[in-house]
């Protein structure tokens, strides 16, 4: 019995030593979490300044397709849905409208390029007028770069709300004509004068006779007739004036943009830098 206590407190005395001999490890460190911290600059250019520009850049696209609408608009009233056949006056239209099919097919088309126009310059101008964006981010050179971006890109924006306002405007009043103007033919046909009791005077002019150009309220009589003033006599057409305008709006937003697209790539090189990278508190 005796020499059984003794091999025990032996071999526990062996145990003891072994694990005093053995170096307990050291605990593992947690590992250090390190932030990348963008320059306010960087994170406005692509959370703001790049979609607003994805935008305008769409806008631009859709705008140019207005030209060819107008003037297959033109082309329409002139020579109705036969290119080949000249249409001479309000007679020659759809009885139960003031335009003709083709010219509701171009009309149709400008309707359709107003919607997303519209959609794209609320989105833009919400960027752009962000609080975020508007306000101080603390770091002068930064500051002085986000304003000069943002006003370049509200002036190349109000050459697109203007090319809008052209679109819209035409629109809206080329379908008040027809809505004002609607059944008129069919009228006509049904108070057709009684050709045997007819006399020879001269029936009163129409206050609302037909005129693509006018919508509500006729036109004053003593309007002038731009087609009469010298140096406009030739091809004038009042659509193309809007497609000139349209061509200057387009001009004017295209120039705008590359005055903004300096602006932003210079900023943008500053990003493509190495991130400042801090420990944690």
């Amino acid at each position: 019995m005796g020499s059984r206590v003794l091999a025990l407190g032996f071999a526990l005395s062996t145990v003891a030593a072994t694990v005093a001999a053995t170096p307990v490890p050291s605990p593992t460190p947690p590992p250090q979490i390190y932030h990348i911290v963008s320059r306010p600059l960087c994170s406005e250019l692509r959370q703001r300044i790049k979609p607003a520009i994805g935008m305008m850049m769409e806008n631009d696209a859709t705008i140019k397709k207005s030209p060819s609408l107008f003037k297959q608009y033109n082309a329409a009233s002139l020579y109705g849905s036969d290119p080949g056949t000249a249409q001479s006056g309000p007679g020659a239209m759809d009885p139960g409208g003031s335009s003709n099919g083709s010219q509701q097919i171009a009309l149709l088309g400008l309707e359709n390029l107003i919607r997303p126009i519209a959609n794209n310059i609320i989105a833009i101008q919400t960027l752009l007028d962000s609080p975020e964006l508007r306000t101080t981010t603390g770091l002068e050179d930064d500051d002085k770069r986000l304003q000069d971006i943002r006003q370049k890109l509200l002036k190349a924006l109000a050459s697109q709300n203007a090319s809008l306002d052209i679109i819209s405007g035409f629109v809206d009043t080329q379908q008040m004509a027809n809505l004002q103007h609607a059944d008129e033919g069919y009228i006509a046909e049904m108070n057709q004068p009684d050709t045997q009791r007819a006399s020879s005077s001269t029936p009163a002019p129409d206050p609302l006779v037909y005129d693509p150009n006018y919508a509500g309220l006729p036109p004053n009589p003593y309007t002038i007739d731009l087609a009469t003033v010298p140096g406009l006599t030739l091809g004038y057409n009042p659509v193309t004036r809007l497609i000139e305008a349209l061509g200057w709006t387009i001009d004017q937003a295209a120039t705008r943009e590359n005055d903004a697209a300096v602006a932003v790539m210079s900023s943008a090189g500053l990003c493509a830098a190495v991130p400042l990278v801090s420990p944690p508190p």
